[in-house]
């Protein structure tokens, strides 16, 4: 059904930033849209418009009715503090039976966007990652009160062609899809500087130390991801640490530093915070 849909949809881009830029690419790269046509964005930022033009090959404009004039899906994705003077540019130029609004405005609820939006606005927040830049987000999404299972449907399509989309989760626990995997490559970026570190102290070069580190990184996620081999991060924890090795000596470290207690709290602190941020 979502292929269907994607044939002939127009795509508008509200806000023409990293996350759109990402994501207009995928579309055009993975054959998600048929023709560059489909797609529209604006900004206020004349040489953001001029970058995504130039890179892209679709058509901006720095007036945000004119996008949703000429689209059917439209991506909110400006920065939190200018969603509702958008949402109150646009308003009247939508159309609750053409229009799909999808938000990637962080902290902003879909019952905020409702409110400002005509009655029965079809309205799905999404909470992507900034890993999109590489086609390797990991997303989620909370339908409004009036979204369609199409809706969803096509929001899952989008959202998988930059990386995964894990489907539709309680808008109530977006706040902890923002403090994990929202804020979490944040967090990895830390843990990765902080191993090159420690092998750089230990007579590595700055550039091997902090590649070993990365792949490590990227070859343990394939791992604990690949269905046949099954781990649990326990299991492999494990299967690494062999009796008395070098692993084992260093997982002690871990625990009297107090790492898992550090990192719940870590979650749990950023969950909060996305908490009081949210309108």
């Amino acid at each position: 059904m979502a292929g269907k849909m994607l044939a002939n949809l127009k795509i508008g881009f509200l806000g023409a930033g990293r996350m759109s830029q990402a994501l207009v690419r995928s579309l055009i790269e993975r054959n998600v849209v048929s023709s560059k046509d489909q797609i529209i964005a604006s900004d206020v930022d004349e040489n953001q418009r001029r970058i995504v033009t130039s890179q892209f090959g679709i058509s901006t404009t720095d007036d945000n009715r004119q996008v949703v004039n000429k689209s059917d899906l439209l991506i909110l994705a400006v920065k939190p503090k200018d969603v509702e003077n958008v949402l109150k540019n646009i308003r009247e130029s939508l159309n609750s039976q053409k229009h799909l609004l999808v938000s990637i405005a962080a902290g902003i609820r879909t019952t905020s966007i409702e409110q400002i939006l005509k009655p029965k606005s079809r309205v799905i927040r999404v909470m992507p990652n900034v890993a999109c830049l590489v086609n390797a987000s990991c997303s989620v999404y909370s339908p409004g009160q009036s979204s369609t299972t199409d809706d969803r449907s096509l929001v899952n399509k989008i959202f998988s062609s930059i990386g995964s989309c894990e489907g539709e989760i309680d808008e109530n626990l977006l706040n902890v899809v923002t403090a994990l995997s929202g804020s979490g490559p944040a967090y990895f970026s830390v843990f990765v500087e902080a191993l090159a570190d420690g092998a750089v102290k230990a007579g590595l070069s700055r550039t091997m130390a902090l590649t070993l580190a990365i792949k490590t990184m990227m070859g343990t996620a394939q791992l604990l991801l690949d269905k046949k081999q099954s781990f649990h991060p326990s299991q492999l924890k494990d299967a690494v640490a062999s009796p008395g090795g070098t692993t084992i000596y260093g997982l002690e470290i871990m625990e009297k530093a107090g790492i898992r207690g550090a990192l719940m709290e870590t979650v749990t602190a950023a969950t909060n915070r996305a908490s009081q941020l949210e309108s």
